[in-house]
């Protein structure tokens, strides 16, 4: 009797494709988007020593090189454009997974994903999420601060969905939505010699001492071209990322400020003189932005209809 025995090499089968995880995918996004480690490490509230092993291990999983990395600038390569087309609609497969799941009897839920820049949340934002958070309850509410420069790649990175960027905006990939316009205006101490006018000009301030956000806030663009028109630079005294530390500096006479006029309420007396400024009037324009052909959940489109007026 011939027995015969057969086996399998399972040294010479193909390998399946290594896999990849959706941690992986979204730092590299973090990245792609960012063009920045540190940017993107700040952005995902994690090391860059661990930013740094995720993407390492997601370039080994795939052998290729997905950055050109340079002591300045982080680019994509060829390979990585491609990935990036490809973990972006991943991403949005992830995103529409939760919604499809999500549970439509009773009460509406959710999470609203939004970033705002830090002036303008505090001025347009306090009201809308009041309003919102009473209609909806049980809905969570995942708000983001970010200088206006970085918004857009918060977007495009899946890191958000709603962003209320300061115009114009010309991005192909976004969907705007007309939110608000706001006015630039003088503030300053009660104390200052230009305390009680109706209004002031540019040519007024032209040597004064300013305050200003820090310089990636888009605002400070507006202000610069308005002194760029006189043939003159903004006398910078002091910077600040926090919009309360800049009333302080502003009350404690460091310099004065330009911010939009809602920011501030006479109201609450707090030694600070408001005015108009003109020569130029410097007027600012709000969009509410989501990506094109990325829906929404229930929870972010009710959120869009309770922004807009």
């Amino acid at each position: 009797m011939i027995i015969l025995y057969f086996y399998t090499d399972y040294s010479l089968s193909p390998m399946p494709y290594p896999q990849l995880t959706l941690r992986e995918l979204h730092y590299f996004m973090a990245v792609a988007t960012q063009g920045s480690f540190s940017r993107a490490s700040d952005q995902l509230h994690i090391s860059q020593p661990s930013l740094s092993m995720g993407i390492r291990s997601l370039e080994n999983k795939l052998d290729v090189r997905l950055f050109e990395r340079s002591h300045k600038t982080i680019t994509l390569t060829e390979k990585g454009k491609t990935f990036f087309l490809h973990a972006e609609r991943l991403l949005e497969a992830e995103q529409n997974l939760h919604r499809a799941m999500a549970d439509d009897s009773g009460p509406l839920k959710g999470t609203v994903h939004l970033a705002l820049p830090p002036i303008l949340g505090a001025i347009y934002f306090r009201p809308i999420i009041r309003q919102f958070c009473s209609l909806y309850p049980d809905v969570v509410l995942n708000i983001e601060e970010h200088p206006s420069d970085r918004l857009v790649a918060q977007l495009l990175g899946h890191h958000t969905n709603i962003a209320a960027l300061i115009g114009p905006v010309q991005n192909r990939q976004l969907r705007t939505i007309p939110f608000a316009e706001a006015e630039l205006c003088l503030l300053m101490a009660d104390s200052h010699r230009l305390a009680g006018r109706e209004s002031c000009s540019f040519t007024d301030i032209l040597d004064e001492k300013i305050v200003l956000m820090n310089e990636n806030f888009k605002i400070n663009r507006f202000i610069s071209e308005a002194f760029a028109s006189h043939g003159a630079a903004p006398h910078v005294t002091g910077r600040t990322g926090d919009t309360t530390l800049l009333l302080t500096m502003v009350q404690a006479g460091v310099g004065v400020t330009i911010i939009p006029a809602a920011f501030h309420n006479p109201a609450q007396n707090d030694g600070l003189y408001c005015c108009p400024l003109q020569d130029p009037t410097i007027r600012i324009t709000i969009s509410l932005a989501v990506r094109r052909n990325s829906p929404l959940n229930k929870a972010e489109e009710a959120w869009l209809q309770t922004s807009l007026p």
